[in-house]
């Protein structure tokens, strides 16, 4: 049984407290079997050497405590003093060194999260995501924003330089921890130290991630040992914690609106800064002229992790005159969708953990107009009907009124669940644009919004007019990673009421202007 420790000021740190992780495939196959063995470990009626703990259990990882927390605080605080004076080329070289040890973890990483439960496509675009977001591209032009010369005026040269805010504390969410944990390295561009806390339920991946690339690429570079720090702890304790440290400056939070912005509003009380990263039910738009087949399979992404992830399309406009096509079309490719264990290379599904809600979101839905065209039953890792089956099959609806739609759950609320509403707009193209763009700047989120069309005309409108969203992607797959432009943030319930478009390394500092007389 593989054992993972947490990290304090460079040190690995066994607590002699732990919590065991099952394979997935395992806990999803023969659950029963899956949680005696865990509980028998527990209680140790159980060996964890035994045969058959080995056959259940992948690995044990430490719990930290109130001390444990307070330690990883104050490494992050004393590392700062020194790593703030770290040139900007060495924490640039850091960062190079995290993306070349990434790809060469990539396979171990990957298997790690899939034990966890991402099935394997789901993993790779994760992994896409982290590997662009921190490319010798991207890190480059991030690195040329730290200080910028902006213009002379007379004998002065004006310039603005980003600082560093100080100790960062970041919380990462259970469905995606390790990917979204590891936009915690761009903090370390300007300076910051970090103390991160993977999630409870997916720790795994996370712990391998920050020692085995981040860390790594720490040493190498000779920075303080104390820059990152790994503590798995109880969520409320240790936000707590943090809220009360005089030490802490900014905290990261990923999670869900409603918990998030209760969050938000006790960082900023504590005088502290809050990044936040909630919940998205991001809008894919067709419109008449727009790649039907393409688009199509952007949206098809909706099924990502059976819509678990929060910056897939999650609700569908379709222009009316497109409508039948593309509805023939997407039934054809759902179909195709099965359910399978997280090993298996061409599942996408995973098991979904809010069933009741999909249950009460649709029952919503069809009281109020829609339609089921294809979906709606419970099914099992074999992909048959099983009333008490671990997934959904995914369920398309059809909504013919734009104003009953929003007043339905599955838009106003986040889905969490294979449920895809495909929404008609009708009336004139200036009207079916109006339309559109009045459902999206009025949406309750506003992660990304992805646009399919031809028109040069209405292309124009659209990226003049829409607002409400961090990322807008015109013509290209919803889910995609550019360079340059950050993987993350949203506005409105997704973002807060700072809510942007969010570059960590800009979020978790502050801008300084700089006035330089030469007197010659």
């Amino acid at each position: 049984m593989k054992k993972f420790t947490l990290l304090v000021e460079g040190k690995d740190l066994d607590t002699g407290r732990y919590g065991y992780f099952p394979y997935s495939d395992k806990f999803i196959s023969d659950f029963k079997n899956t949680f005696r063995v865990m509980t028998d470990i527990k209680i140790g009626k159980l060996q964890e050497d035994s045969k058959e703990a080995n056959e259940y259990v992948f690995g044990k990882y430490c719990l930290g405590d109130n001390e444990t927390n307070q330690l990883a605080i104050e490494s992050a605080y004393k590392a700062f003093q020194k790593f703030r004076k770290v040139s900007l080329a060495t924490r640039k070289k850091m960062l190079l060194d995290c993306y070349d040890l990434l790809l060469k973890k990539k396979e171990e990483f990957i298997k790690l999260m899939m034990i966890e439960g991402h099935p394997r496509k789901l993993a790779e675009w994760e992994f896409e995501g982290m590997r662009m977001g921190t490319c010798p591209e991207t890190i480059d032009f991030y690195c040329t924003q730290v200080r910028h010369e902006i213009g002379r005026y007379n004998k002065e040269i004006l310039y603005w330089s980003r600082k560093p805010d100080g100790v960062v504390c970041m919380t990462t969410p259970a469905n995606a921890s390790a990917s979204d944990s590891y936009n915690g390295i761009l903090v370390l561009i300007t300076g910051n130290t970090i103390v991160v806390r993977p999630s409870l339920r997916a720790p795994l991946s996370t712990l391998f991630l920050w020692r085995e690339v981040v860390y790594e690429a720490i040493v190498k570079n000779n920075c303080p040992l104390g820059t990152v720090n790994l503590v798995v702890g109880n969520p409320k304790k240790m936000m707590d914690e943090w809220l009360e440290s005089a030490y802490v400056n900014d905290i990261i939070f990923f999670g869900d609106s409603k918990r998030g912005l209760e969050i938000g509003t006790k960082i900023f009380q504590a005088g502290k800064k809050s990044i936040l990263e909630l919940s998205g039910n991001d809008i894919l738009a067709v419109w008449k002229d727009g790649d039907l087949n393409k688009a199509s399979d952007s949206l098809l992404d909706c099924f990502l992790g059976s819509t678990q992830i929060c910056m897939v399309p999650k609700i569908s406009l379709i222009h009316y005159e497109a409508y039948n096509d593309f509805l023939r079309i997407m039934i054809e490719k759902t179909k195709t969708i099965k359910a399978s264990l997280p090993s298996d290379p061409d599942t996408i599904l995973a098991p979904v953990g809010k069933i009741k809600d999909y249950s009460d979101f649709l029952n919503d839905a069809l009281v109020k107009g829609a339609k089921v065209l294809y979906g709606n039953e419970r099914i099992n890792y074999l992909n048959c009907p099983d009333p008490e089956g671990m997934y959904l099959r995914p369920t398309l609806l059809e909504v013919i009124d734009i104003k009953k739609a929003i007043e339905m759950r599955c838009i106003k609320e986040e889905i969490f669940f294979p449920l895809l509403p495909l929404i008609i707009v009708t009336g004139t193209d200036e009207e079916v644009f109006e339309k559109i763009i009045r459902f999206v700047n009025k949406h309750n989120y506003g992660i990304r919004t992805s646009l399919w069309i031809s028109s040069a005309k209405y292309m124009r409108k659209f990226a003049k007019q829409l607002d409400n969203c961090g990322m807008f992607r015109i013509n290209s797959r919803h889910i995609a990673f550019s360079p340059y432009l950050s993987t993350h943030g949203g506005t409105c319930k997704s973002g807060g009421p700072f809510g942007e478009m969010n570059y960590f390394w800009q979020k978790t500092s502050h801008l300084q202007g700089v006035s330089r007389t030469i007197d010659r």
